[in-house]
């Protein structure tokens, strides 16, 4: 699942098309709360029973938002007699049980499970079935998007989503990872909509108004891979050999789909031949929805994604999904195929998508845009700094899984031990491991040994410092060099801070020596193993240049400032070399090192090294920098690197790069790289010609009004009130133009912008409008803005959402909670009595707990019997 991606993206209009994969997906923190957090470590489920098969047909009311249901499961305790079968099931309303080979005796409701107790213990090996029916008006896991909720007419949807563990809020099973079976769905859905499901379609039968779509997976998967997407859809097909391909897309994106679809067939055509294991199901559609939970989620056979993503070509090579795809069809083999057994270790599935993912740029773009690549997922795992193992027990929910340890960290694992083993016998190793846990689950162990198995090498340390420890080594390097002996003397130290979660390395790092008259560098690996080490290497002559690791198969933090033209020699080196070498030069102030990297912004080849260029002369911003950026700005035909150089002069905050940028924007036909522009004006306050521009691209057209809400972000960081009318405006003239979450921020823009006014009663309202709009992430983000408004008249509005709790947590009831807390100290500007509210609030949460436990506990008494 592609998490970090809506994670840090979802897309911001100014953000690269390679920025899908930076951590993202992380997404997991975009999403709210929706489990309680649970202390102590983690360990999976014991499986009571093997679940053969499970039935779901289901009856979605998009009127009601409401899902009617039958579920079916087949299973057989496992190894000891069975008295009690316990169910995940969130707020289900269960009509009825039955059960076929046992008898039943009761079964209980709780808040979060259908337990049913037998008559008698179930003996292993016992075929039973039972079959329940049950409705929901699911708050996850099942999702309605509807005209009523503010999406577009003809756009109609539902869609599921169930990673980590959110089919229970819609239809009654064990949702855990640990066991697998084939399922089916039957889905009653109106004429004229299109119902997407696991594996094949068996059936399309018309009764009365509603079209019965019969799905089947007869291949086993895990209970969050089941999927169900239903509505009205605009559809394209290719095939990869004999596997259907189809990609559907809400019908107001119809024009934008062909962009999404261009590589799948070629994803899955070098997958098979670099995996070496077919494509494990019966087709692959893809289905992008509405305000997706993430950027993309790996159903088997049935990847769903966000449409917000979707992207029109006139923002050239800024947006590309290419990335998605690749890594949501990585996914069909690793973690659909094999999946992980808990969550503990969660890499196997996104570390696998994230590393294939890499390698498919590498057959896409080249070797030099795969090092790129892995490039932009070291940076990710460095600047996060996380030193939490990459297999961890003591998450609190499983949603805290999804970040860098497993996706960008998890991928360069697999990208060392590639480096380690070779391709060749690491394809060896990937394959055997599929074919041997193919539709089974899987731990860290099962690869470890397989590596062991196919190399006949120990991986023990490997395994144990880069999985089960966390960090990575931080490296300070020295080199001196002795004429009269003619030896390279190379000194390491690891400084990270050891722990007993982050330890020393030990590992090998290669090195490589540029001698003047040899024709390839010669190439040493030094074995660190120690805090501080020397190593000595004899050679023909000192060198004239000197790589750490200059293959790039180390994901460490190296400091190494190369001595005297070394530097120079790095900048005509490869695509590693030439980014080192950019960046340090950013540390630089002198005219030469301006001059090299306007050099490298106007003439290198690789557009990654372009635009590092102008990253590091934005650092510098002297001057010379800075006339450097203006000087390459109406030069630059790659997008990528056009923006690069709008985003750098936007950080320099001088008339001459503010006005290179108006001047840009008159010409600037990329809405990409133009709402970049705006955004940076609002650094500008004051200004009459940005004024003027504002408000003309407040109503400019765009795609998903791209370019409105980048005016009204710069209107909220100019802190222009004068502005709000007219955002006002805009936000009622077209409600449904907007991506959600721009539409959130702009409310939030409101508020913020209103604040200081002495009549805010029309922003006021507006706002309370939205605490009833049928959107969730609208609902929070009024009950957040009207704090941030500081007006007093919403505080009897906000304290009626409070009453009543749950056992998940509600983010607008949380939102208004703040947002009253705000308002209370603000009105009375006593810090006594904001000190009293804290403890009334701390009182009112304890009051609701002890009276969902008492509630608990009448349910628990009073079973339900049939």
């Amino acid at each position: 699942m592609r998490w970090h991606l809506l994670l840090s993206l979802l897309i911001s209009s100014t953000a690269l098309a390679d920025s899908l994969h930076t951590c993202e997906h992380c997404a997991k923190h975009l999403l709210p709360a929706i489990t309680q957090i649970t202390p102590g470590r983690k360990y999976a489920r014991d499986r009571r029973v093997d679940i053969e098969h499970l039935k779901l047909d289901v009856t979605p009311d998009f009127v009601r938002r409401t899902v009617a249901g039958t579920m079916t499961m087949t299973f057989s305790p496992i190894g000891l007699p069975l008295d009690k079968l316990e169910l995940d099931a969130v707020d289900l309303a269960i009509a009825d049980v039955q059960v076929t080979g046992a008898q039943l005796a009761e079964w209980v409701r709780s808040a979060d499970k259908l337990a049913l107790i037998f008559a008698a213990p179930i003996a292993p090996g016992t075929h039973i079935s039972i079959t329940i029916q049950y409705s929901a008006e699911p708050t996850r896991g099942l999702y309605f998007r509807t005209p009523e909720m503010g999406y577009k007419p003809g756009d109609t949807q539902v869609w599921t989503q169930g990673e980590a563990d959110l089919h229970r809020f819609w239809f009654p099973c064990y949702d855990y990872p640990n066991e697998r079976f084939t399922s089916e769905v039957i889905c009653h859905a109106p004429k004229g909509m299109e119902v997407v499901s696991n594996g094949r379609l068996l059936s399309t039968t018309d009764a009365g108004d509603l079209t019965t779509w019969h799905w089947l997976q007869d291949k086993p998967h895990v209970n969050y891979l089941i999927a169900l997407a239903a509505g009205f859809f605009h559809k394209i097909e290719d095939k990869a050999g004999t596997i259907p391909l189809a990609l559907l897309v809400p019908p107001s994106h119809k024009d934008q789909a062909a962009n999404a679809f261009a590589d799948t067939r070629k994803i899955i055509e070098f997958f098979e031949k670099e995996i070496g294991v077919p494509f494990p199901w019966d087709k692959y559609y893809q289905v992008f929805c509405h305000d997706f939970l993430a950027g993309g989620m790996e159903n088997t056979s049935c990847t769903f994604e966000a449409s917000s993503l979707l992207f029109n070509s006139d923002t050239e090579n800024l947006r590309s999904l290419y990335w998605l795809d690749a890594h949501e069809t990585a996914h069909q083999w690793f973690g659909d195929l094999v999946t992980c057994r808990d969550w503990s270790h969660l890499w196997l599935n996104e570390g696998f998508a994230s590393y294939y993912t890499v390698l498919y740029e590498e057959e896409k773009n080249g070797h030099d845009a795969m090092l790129y690549s892995l490039w932009q997922e070291a940076e990710d795992v460095l600047d996060a700094k996380d030193t939490r193992p990459t297999v961890w027990r003591d998450y609190g929910d499983p949603m805290q899984q999804f970040d860098t340890r497993v996706y960008p960290k998890g991928a360069w694992i697999l990208h060392m031990l590639r480096s380690q083993l070779g391709p060749d016998l690491y394809r060896l190793a990937i394959r055997t491991y599929l074919e041997r846990h193919r539709n089974g689950i899987v731990s860290t162990d099962d690869l470890h040994k397989i590596v062991e198995e196919v190399s006949g090498l120990s991986f023990d340390a490997f395994f144990d410092q880069w999985l089960y420890h966390g960090g990575f080594p931080e490296l300070k390097v020295d080199y001196a060099w002795d004429a009269a002996t003619k030896q390279a003397k190379i000194t390491v130290k690891q400084t990270q801070k050891v722990t007993d979660q982050a330890r020393l390395f030990q590992f090998p790092l290669p090195v490589g020596f540029t001698v003047k008259g040899q024709k390839e560098p010669l190439k040493f690996t030094m074995k660190i193993t120690q805090a501080e080490e020397e190593f000595y290497f004899a050679l023909p002559a000192q060198p004239e240049l000197l790589r750490v690791d200059p293959d790039y198969t180390v994901l460490a933090k190296v400091d190494f400032t190369p001595p005297g033209d070394m530097l120079d020699k790095q900048l005509a080196s490869d695509v590693i070399g030439r980014l080192l070498a950019a960046t340090h030069l950013g540390t630089r102030k002198d005219q030469a090192s301006v001059d090299k990297l306007a050099a490298l912004l106007k003439e290198d080849p690789m557009e990654a090294i372009r635009t590092q260029a102008a990253r590091s002369l934005a650092k510098i911003a002297n001057p010379a920098a800075r006339a450097a950026l203006i000087a390459s700005l109406p030069g630059q035909p790659n997008a990528r690197c056009r923006l690069a150089v709008v985003e750098a002069l936007s950080s320099i905050p001088h008339p001459d790069a503010q006005q290179a940028l108006m001047k840009h924007a008159e010409t600037e036909k990329n809405p990409g790289i133009l709402t970049a522009i705006i955004r940076s004006w609002g650094t500008r306050p004051g200004d009459a010609a940005v004024a003027t521009a504002l408000a003309r691209q407040l109503t400019t057209p765009s795609y998903q009004n791209a370019i409105a809400a980048a005016a009204i972000s710069a209107y909220r960081a100019q802190d222009e009130p004068s502005a709000t009318p007219a955002i006002l405006k805009t936000l009622q003239e077209d409600p449904l133009g907007f991506r959600t979450r721009d539409y959130a921020n702009a409310l939030d823009t409101l508020a913020f912008l209103s604040r200081k006014e002495e009549n805010r009663d029309e922003i006021r309202s507006f706002l309370i409008n939205h605490l009833t709009h049928p959107k969730e992430e609208l609902r929070t983000a009024a009950a957040k803005a009207l704090g941030v408004l500081r007006d007093p008249k919403a505080l009897a509005v906000l304290q009626a959402m409070l009453p009543g709790a749950g056992p998940y947590a509600d983010p607008t009831r949380e939102a208004a909670s703040k947002s009253i807390q705000t308002l209370q100290a603000e009105q009375t500007g006593s810090a006594e009595l904001k000190n009293l509210w804290n403890e009334v609030q701390q009182l009112q949460k304890k009051t609701e707990a002890l009276q969902k436990q008492l509630g608990d506990s009448k349910k628990k008494a009073t079973p339900t019997k049939k």
